[in-house]
């Protein structure tokens, strides 16, 4: 009798064991789709014989695996920083890219059209006409300069926002950290929900690896540490140390502090390097190659300008405000006010001579002289070389971030092997567990069959 209610002990024990993997099964087909979700193992163990004619105790549940590889994990987290660099700056150039306009529908317009104007007036220096429409394209084409640099200013502007919407995201993902740690901590001491605590993790170091570049070192409770930079603590245990913004002179731009130190150099991965890297570097790198050019008109045109003779015989002046170097050429430059005022103050001739065009000649003639580059390079190729930079500069980000995301891909495929969700498996594990669930209350009947049995006869 008590062998049997043993083994009615027994059978009940396996179907608890093969419901618990019909339970693990459903969860792990309820979040084929969520997020850094890790798939679920059941994990048994045979009771061993309490006597030497026992066969055994049957089955227990020791516990659930979640199936992870924390080296795979890792790469993920070393490879996203590098990816979403070039993907920030190859996103941020392509909207400059196209602030610069398509050719011959934008700066270099300006410049043919200041030209064109030029030429005419030196076939008909006399012409008030052509001297007003000769003001009116060196307005426009000093606009197009101011329009360009507002353009570049703003995209700069953009990236530098884009930077502190990332700082904040950084912060609030190491606060949500920080509290996984806590409840992992918890966890550790007998709370429940170990297992999803650290898919949420997982999935908060992937986000945060993909703002900055970090390193983790393991905690034994199942959280870890994390660090920036140089080493800068992120994360602690359940503590953590934001990263600061403060604006810098003089153009505002956000620095990064931690602990009061700037720390905007440590930054080398994630979007907002690739974000530092276009708004400190490249942008910049581009408005001084615009300012350039606007000096180079300036200076050449007011060169020329001075050593010819207005239409009352005076000396002619500047003709484009003069600037004290290229610094800011672009956002500065315009007409003198004078031949704003008077077109007739415009020099075309080499001598007071009424009709004499040699300086209006030698003026259009600038639309072909190599000034820049050290004499090879004209006013046009100049902006063509600045055009063909950042279109360079966004292909070579934007082919770097599709290799990088290649791997990223890759080393995401590999964690998929291992912790994803195949719904092909899971309704084979449910078959058989099923399976097993209908023949162990088949054992259970017949156990319960023959103590029914038994009692009826000593009835």
């Amino acid at each position: 009798m008590a062998g049997l209610f043993g083994s009615l002990s027994m059978a009940a024990r396996a179907l608890d064991a093969q419901r618990y993997g019909l339970d693990v099964a459903g969860q792990n087909i309820a979040n084929v789709n969520t997020p850094g979700y890790s798939r679920r193992s059941a994990l048994f163990a045979a009771i061993p014989p309490y006597e030497k004619l026992s066969a055994g105790g049957g089955v227990e549940i020791t516990g659930l695996r979640a199936m992870r590889d924390d080296r795979l994990e890792r790469r993920l987290q070393q490879e996203r920083p590098a990816e979403q660099r070039e993907q920030a700056i190859a996103q941020t150039l392509a909207i400059v890219e196209t602030a610069l306009g398509k050719p011959g529908q934008s700066l270099d317009a300006s410049l043919n059209a200041f030209f064109d104007s030029l030429g005419r007036l030196a076939a008909d220096p006399t012409s008030a006409i052509e001297r007003q429409t000769t003001v009116s394209q060196a307005d426009a084409l000093a606009n197009s300069f101011k329009d360009m640099a507002g353009r570049l200013d703003q995209a700069r502007r953009d990236a530098d926002s884009g930077v502190r919407d990332g700082v904040g995201q950084v912060n609030a993902l190491a606060q949500r950290i920080a509290s996984l740690n806590a409840s992992l901590g918890a966890a550790a001491g007998g709370a429940p929900g170990g297992e999803e605590l650290k898919d949420s993790l997982n999935e908060a170091l992937k986000s945060l690896s993909g703002l900055i570049d970090i390193g983790t070192i393991p905690r034994a409770d199942g959280g870890v540490d994390v660090s920036f930079g140089n080493g800068r603590p992120l994360v602690i245990g359940a503590n953590t140390y934001t990263i600061d913004v403060a604006s810098t002179p003089p153009s505002g731009s956000a620095a990064l502090l931690s602990d009061g130190t700037t720390v905007t150099s440590e930054v080398t991965g994630g979007s907002i390097a690739g974000l530092i890297q276009a708004r400190d570097v490249l942008i910049p790198g581009y408005l001084s190659q615009l300012d350039t050019i606007a000096y180079s008109v300036v200076t050449e045109v007011n060169a020329i300008h001075q050593t010819g003779y207005d239409m009352n015989g005076a000396t002619g002046g500047s003709f484009f405000t003069a600037l004290p170097s290229a610094a800011g050429a672009a956002r500065t430059i315009s007409v003198s006010a004078g031949i704003v005022a008077d077109p007739g103050k415009i020099a075309t001739g080499g001598t007071a001579t009424a009709g004499d065009n040699t300086v209006a000649r030698k003026l259009a003639d600038l639309r072909d002289a190599r000034v820049l580059s050290g004499g090879t390079a004209t006013l046009s190729d100049a902006w063509g070389s600045l055009i063909y930079r950042v279109g360079a500069d966004t292909k070579t980000a934007s082919d770097e971030q599709s290799s990088r995301a290649e791997i990223v891909q890759q080393v995401e495929l590999l964690r998929e092997q291992v912790s994803g969700v195949s719904l092909d498996e899971e309704a084979m594990m449910m078959m058989k567990f099923q399976r097993a669930y209908e023949a162990n209350a088949r054992f259970f009947q017949a156990i319960d069959s023959a103590l029914d049995t038994l009692l009826s006869l000593h009835k």
